[in-house]
């Protein structure tokens, strides 16, 4: 018995489309949320990387527990402070994930990581920056008067709080 397919001319310009990106800061708007297949109380993340570069147009996926007793819980507020939404213990207990994160960019390192299967995996760590951005200062500023701008030094890599997705440990 044979099994005949039209397999049709294949695409393989893409063929490295979900290869392992190793990058130390990538900008990844998040494309989609769902709640994760057989983990409960976890998100699964879809993010889109919109930076300049090799990766612009990729996707990678990400998996975050919001489970308040669970001990990797950490992740899903780092991911919340890197979107620009830190979690605040006075807000309500139920809120919608979407309206609060979809479309969001963050900025991540992506790297690679063993797993306890022997493969390799993509890994995510959410960078936030330590310092604001510029700040615009004016005193009574008439219409021939400019404001001034204070100026934020500029930050480098070390500057950044790093909170690594694929260990507890945290680093500053």
């Amino acid at each position: 018995m044979s099994l005949i397919i039209n397999q049709g001319k294949q695409d393989t310009s893409e063929d490295n489309k979900f290869e392992i990106m190793i990058s130390e800061n990538e900008v990844a708007q998040i494309t989609k949320i769902e709640m994760a297949e057989k983990l409960p109380n976890t998100l699964s993340v879809t993010f889109k990387v919109i930076s300049e570069g090799k990766n612009k147009g990729r996707l990678f996926w990400d998996r975050v527990t919001f489970d308040p007793k669970s001990p990797f819980s950490w992740k899903y507020r780092s991911l919340r402070k890197a979107a620009g939404v830190p979690y605040v213990e006075s807000e309500s207990a139920k809120l919608d994930i979407e309206a609060l994160l979809l479309n969001k960019a963050v900025n991540v390192k992506l790297g690679l990581r063993k797993g306890t299967d022997g493969n390799d995996y993509q890994s995510v760590t959410y960078k936030t920056p330590s310092a604001k951005p510029t700040v615009a200062v004016a005193e009574e500023v008439t219409e021939e008067e400019t404001v001034e701008s204070v100026e934020t030094p500029d930050l480098a890599e070390d500057d950044l709080s790093v909170i690594d997705t694929d260990d507890t440990s945290v680093e500053w």
